[in-house]
């Protein structure tokens, strides 16, 4: 079976191919085939066929769903390519979650897609002793103490690394680590949001990016595709000067505060974070890998969002 990096890369050359489909009869498409499209194609070619056949229907309905309501992708101002691109991986590290960019340069107008394959995660971000989350994802830097509570458990698994320890070995790793590096994770984010009253906003902000997108999740057992977009500059559902916007897409409201920080109920592994305007985070932490090594790794998930946020689901 193949690893879902692999088969997160193939959705997404599954959704530029049905955007190349569905628009390239419309207006003049050029498609960028360079390393990072060709890696995205190189993924979907160890699909099986019947696999590939599921990923391009997906798609498909994906782009349905985007194409009505954004008119520069078939009826632009002005004469001009529609460019279709995969975005590298660093992107997403350097704040902008888009896996797949529609660009018409001329006119500096762009919208992208993020491409989920049967899950919604929105960053794997890691924790270490050397990373600096409170610099990465808000602007502030974490204190001394913080680094200081977490350098011990962080040169524990370093030690249990260069034995070449594996977590299945491990007795209480959820007290052991989790639970301490949590606790200390949410005391440190708890002391910058009241140093900072922007700490909420900047945590979306590293969070979904500082460009809007429509997420685009294929649902492999249900056999649906979910569209939602993320409307929180106003960028998504321009109307062009030949064609209206189907309806406007309502702008998010990012959030003001964080109304509570806490375990979730009856777990070891994972916090939540409430905020206001409708913004719920789930941050579970687990180990990315078979072996030990000195750094832990986040899955996070909106658990709540406003409830502006349209979706659409449609069959395949």
């Amino acid at each position: 079976m193949p690893s879902q990096e692999i088969t997160g890369k193939a959705f997404e050359y599954a959704c530029i191919k049905a955007l190349f489909d569905k628009l390239s009869s419309q207006t003049d498409v050029e498609l960028l085939e360079d390393v990072n499209f060709n890696n995205a194609k190189s993924a979907f070619e160890q699909l099986t066929e019947a696999e590939k056949k599921d990923d391009l229907l997906a798609a498909l309905r994906g782009v349905e769903i985007i194409a009505p309501l954004e008119p520069n992708l078939a009826f632009p101002d002005i004469k001009e390519p529609l460019i279709l691109s995969i975005q590298p991986d660093k992107k997403g590290q350097k704040g902008d979650v888009r896996d797949v960019l529609c660009v018409r340069n001329e006119k500096g107008w762009n919208i992208g897609l993020s491409c989920k394959n049967n899950h919604e995660a929105v960053k794997h971000s890691r924790l270490s002793r050397t990373i600096d989350f409170g610099k990465e994802w808000l602007g502030y830097p974490v204190s001394e103490n913080y680094k200081k509570i977490i350098a011990p458990l962080f040169d524990e698994l370093d030690e249990l690394k260069s034995k070449k320890a594996r977590w299945a070995g491990i007795d209480k790793k959820d007290e052991r680590y989790y639970i301490p590096l949590l606790k200390a994770f949410l005391e440190e984010l708890s002391n910058l949001n009241n140093a900072h009253s922007d700490v909420p906003e900047k945590l979306l902000n590293y969070l979904l990016g500082r460009n809007d997108f429509y997420k685009v999740i294929k649902h492999t057992k249900e056999r649906t595709t979910e569209v939602k977009p993320f409307n929180i500059y106003g960028t998504l559902g321009l109307s062009t000067k030949v064609q209206k916007e189907m309806y406007k897409i309502t702008r998010l409201k990012m959030p003001t505060e964080i109304l509570k920080m806490d375990f979730k109920k009856d777990s070891t592994n994972t916090v939540q974070i409430i905020c206001d305007n409708g913004w719920t985070l789930s941050l579970r932490i687990h180990n990315a890998s078979e072996w030990v090594e000195p750094s832990l790794k986040f899955d996070i998930q909106l658990v709540g969002v406003p409830n502006n946020l349209g979706s659409r689901i449609e069959a395949w």
